[in-house]
């Protein structure tokens, strides 16, 4: 069985084979010249396809980058934790309605130890698909690559959606009572590099949060 580079030499040798024939019907000046051409221009598509798939490998294999790293956990300090002046169990009932409210899917749940996970909330579509796009261009240039291996093809796979999944993508709240008034919420995102798309979440998640925690005003 041909491995995927073997089968995109094969078609790259079938197009400069095809394109060698141009000139059967009419006059070829110079044939060496035209040839050594349609070779160059061979060579040049199974180098970038070569790059692009490294490209896609090496995302696959560490999509994080150290600069993303150290951007997300000043964010985390900076905007991941918050103390709401309300009892531990009013706060974990309204964490839970508000992942509902967001469509998250609860994967755990832990009241004894204030631990929750679940999957993301959806951002728009055009957001997430700009957001994907603008991770994948600072990732490339980061690792030196050619802006050519950002250029879909017929064949290729949804790029930043396979970081999610590989990374294992979600939130984690942690809850800890501080007094009987007083509740510390950590909020974290697992398997999500870029850190646009983590400040993006953190706005739609506090925001939501803070909504549920007005409407639950009337349970205190």
């Amino acid at each position: 069985m041909k491995t995927r580079m073997g089968w995109i030499v094969a078609a790259v040798a079938a197009i400069v084979s095809g394109c060698s024939g141009a000139g059967m019907f009419g006059s070829t000046p110079n044939p060496a010249g035209g040839l050594m051409t349609q070779q160059n221009a061979g060579n040049d598509m199974v180098s970038g396809m070569m790059a692009k798939q490294q490209f896609q490998q090496e995302m696959m294999k560490n999509p994080d980058l150290p600069a993303w790293h150290a951007q997300r956990e000043k964010m985390a300090m900076a905007v991941g934790d918050r103390v709401f002046d309300k009892g531990f169990d009013r706060v974990f009932d309204s964490m839970i309605t508000t992942l509902a409210s967001l469509g998250c899917r609860v994967n755990n749940m832990e009241r004894a130890s204030g631990y929750i996970t679940s999957s993301l909330p959806q951002l728009p579509p055009e957001q997430q698909e700009g957001l994907r796009k603008e991770a994948l261009a600072q990732y490339a240039q980061a690792k030196g690559y050619p802006p050519s291996v950002l250029q879909k093809g017929q064949f290729d796979f949804d790029m930043g959606a396979m970081m999610e999944r590989q990374g294992g993508a979600g939130l984690t709240l942690s809850m800890v009572k501080q007094s009987p008034r007083q509740t510390k919420v950590k909020l974290r995102f697992d398997g999500i590099y870029y850190p646009r798309q983590v400040e993006e979440l953190y706005r739609k998640v506090w925001s939501e949060v803070d909504k549920q925690m007005f409407l639950d005003k009337a349970l205190d």
